[in-house]
């Protein structure tokens, strides 16, 4: 079929103004037409969950002013395009009605109650629906309506015969007498905007959704002689415009497959108290590796039907004044919202409780930090975690899809002492066991190290944090941190907290294979610094700021007194990458480690230990003296100090003259210093 030909066919279509039948019964969803040419959705109001019913309503144009007839089972609506009444079918194909006696101009507000449309735009506007009536289709306005109202949609109450709506611009909730217009106000609703869809359900209950955001808002007006005015947000529906909603109000909310959570009912749990729910209707959106379960019973909770399905999140020990590590594992990319009620006063409302905002999740497993407040209480407490293809939820209320998984879980308050050292600035040479080109630059890191102890010193965590300061190396290297005589043993690995360049790494930094804490910071700097220059931060026609950072969270098991920890700066290193050229006959990758001065290699380089004596080297082991020269220099050596390194193929002894008397003799201690320092050969001094 060619282009002309379907052109042609879509006229005839919206010309045959041939509407179905009517709905069998007063039906359970929630309708919303939208669109300048109009397309049906039915929502769940509970969860915000969509479909498209329609896509042809038999005619060009919007519907809006949309109400359903409980006594024809029929929606009545209002073509804003064509300016016509049109009557709406269960097919939601649209006919027109020939209606007389308005104004010619489009409406946008209207509902159906007692077998009368009921229209506003500047005042209230009624057209007889009973063929009976002697006024049929005869539109009349309301005399003395009142006029004045900012509404873009409103609502018959099921049962005390009145409308109600929201002001956009007040915000105000108003109750609208039919009979002759005039309004009550009845207090602030609390938000504004513009609420094109506006809803009953047989309860009472008041929905209205905004345009911009899709938000559901609600209001019980089940009493309708003690209304609480509030709106309550309810739940995460589509974004709308050119729309309107309708609906049977004397329909009840119907309850679908629900994801619901588990905590205690103080969090708002259930669905009828606005607990957070998610509609499982062809859910693939959902957190670890079981899909959830699904729940029809509005009073329920998660755990009270099907399988336990909380298996998404694990989260490390929450110790006061310490940062945590959340790792989720998603279905599919959405987005994650996180709370933990911290004052343990049953509910996530407090401030700073909301730990996780919005955060983009891939699909497999991710790992994020949170920072547990100095004032928590040691006990039982609870954490919420909502995922979902809408950005931001709130703990409570509706999602169309996604999963919420409640945990209980155990706060430690903070009684630790802390010790601080560093800055540490760590300079390596690559060429070991030559000497190469001595500008010690070829790996520069600056850290500083964190020790917390309980009231019988104890140590319960070491925490190791650096940025990366120069790589002006040719050949690939990894850096690592040694713990020397403190035993892998000790270390509680699963609680360990590891940060690169601000991204939580699953993997450990604990080598297997060690006897003793060896923390791997980088495997490879190269590809972990992500350079625009050949060298980082050692050329001076190319300069960049500092683009690798990391810091290490190191729980130890309990009783480890903090006399056994070895002394800070510990033993920093770096080590060849697997694979890659480091030099001729020393290419033997991990095994070969490059240490401060006298200090040994680890378990895993005992390739290391061959090499010493060799080219330039002259280690003695067997007189402690290992990783020097013959005149006694280092390949590696570590400052207290902010330090400025040579530039690229500096010698170390051009930029600093007086460090070689250091280095033999224990004289100048204070070579480093401005005076006994060549400025024009260190990086970013000239």
């Amino acid at each position: 079929m060619d282009r002309k030909v379907i052109l042609s066919l879509v006229p005839l279509l919206w010309a045959h103004n041939v509407s179905g039948a009517a709905f069998d019964t007063c039906p359970y969803t929630a309708f919303l037409m939208q669109d300048s040419q109009t397309n049906v959705y039915g929502v769940n109001l509970l969860t915000g969950a969509y479909q498209t019913l329609q896509t042809d309503i038999g005619q060009q144009g919007n519907l809006n002013a949309a109400g359903y007839n409980e006594a024809d089972n029929f929606i009545y609506a209002f073509n804003t395009t064509r300016k016509k009444v049109v009557k709406v079918g269960n097919d939601f194909t649209a006919t027109d009605l020939s209606v007389s006696g308005l104004p010619n101009t489009p409406f946008y507000v209207g509902d159906v109650a007692n077998n009368t449309y009921y229209l506003y735009r500047s005042g209230l506007y009624t057209i007889p629906l009973d063929e009976s009536d002697p006024n049929y289709l005869k539109a009349s306005k309301v005399e003395g309506s009142d006029g004045n109202m900012k509404l873009t949609d409103f609502a018959f109450h099921p049962e005390d015969g009145n409308i109600y709506a929201i002001d956009n611009k007040l915000g105000l909730l108003y109750r609208i007498n039919p009979d002759n217009g005039q309004k009550t106000t009845l207090g602030d609703a609390g938000v504004t905007g513009t609420f094109g869809a506006a809803y009953f359900e047989a309860s009472g209950k008041f929905y209205f959704s905004r345009n911009k955001d899709g938000i559901i808002f609600t209001i019980d007006i089940s009493d309708p002689d003690n209304i609480d005015p509030t709106a309550t947000q309810f739940a995460a529906g589509p974004n709308s415009n050119l729309n309107d909603g309708v609906r049977c109000a004397s329909a009840p909310i119907e309850i679908q497959a629900l994801d619901l959570g588990d905590a205690p009912e103080s969090y708002q749990t259930s669905v009828d108290n606005n607990g957070p729910r998610h509609d499982q209707s062809g859910n693939t959106l959902y957190l670890g590796g079981v899909a959830p379960d699904s729940e029809t019973n509005q009073e329920s909770s998660d755990d009270e039907t099907g399988i336990d399905d909380e298996n998404g999140v694990i989260i490390t020990t929450l110790q006061g004044g310490e940062s945590a590590l959340v790792t989720v594992t998603a279905s599919q990319p959405g987005f994650l919202n996180g709370w933990i009620d911290w004052n343990q006063d049953g509910d996530f409302a407090d401030s700073n409780e909301k730990v996780i905002s919005a955060n983009a999740l891939g699909a497999g497993m991710t790992s994020l930090v949170i920072n547990v407040p100095n004032s928590v209480t040691a006990g039982e407490t609870w954490a919420r975690f909502r995922f979902s293809s809408i950005e931001e939820l709130p703990a409570f209320g509706g999602a169309p899809d996604g999963e919420v998984e409640d945990y209980q879980v155990t706060l430690e308050s903070a009684q630790f002492s802390t010790a601080n050292y560093g800055p540490y600035t760590a300079a390596f040479e690559d060429s070991w066991p030559r000497a190469g080109d001595y500008d010690l630059n070829d790996v520069v890191m600056r850290y500083r190290i964190e020790v917390k102890s309980d009231q019988n010193n104890n140590a319960a965590q070491v925490k190791i944090s650096g940025t990366l300061q120069a790589l002006g190396a040719d050949y690939k290297n990894g850096f690592g941190i040694h713990l020397p005589s403190l035993s892998r043993s000790v270390a509680d690995e699963s609680n360990i907290i590891f940060i690169k360049n601000g991204e939580p790494v699953i993997d450990s930094p604990l080598e297997a294979g060690q006897g003793n804490v060896v923390l791997i910071i980088s495997d490879n700097l190269t590809a972990d610094t992500e350079t625009n220059c050949r060298f980082h931060r050692t050329l001076e026609n190319c300069q960049e700021a500092e683009r690798f950072s990391f810091s290490v969270t190191l729980p130890l098991v309990d009783g480890v007194s903090t006399a056994s920890l070895p002394d800070a700066p510990f033993d920093p290193f770096i080590f060849a990458v697997d694979g890659m050229y480091h030099g001729e006959e020393t290419s033997i990758g991990r095994g070969l480690e490059i240490h401060l001065d006298d200090h040994p290699p680890t378990d895993l380089a005992n390739a290391s230990l061959g090499l010493m004596g060799d080219y330039d080297d002259r280690s003695n082991s067997g007189l402690g003296s290992q990783y020097r020269t013959e005149n006694g220099l280092p390949w590696g050596f570590i400052i207290a100090e902010n330090w400025s390194h040579p530039t690229e193929r500096v010698d170390m002894l051009q930029a600093y003259p007086r460090f070689f008397d250091f280095c033999t003799q224990g004289t100048h201690t204070d070579w480093y210093t401005k005076a006994k320092r060549v400025s024009q050969h260190l990086y970013g001094m000239e």
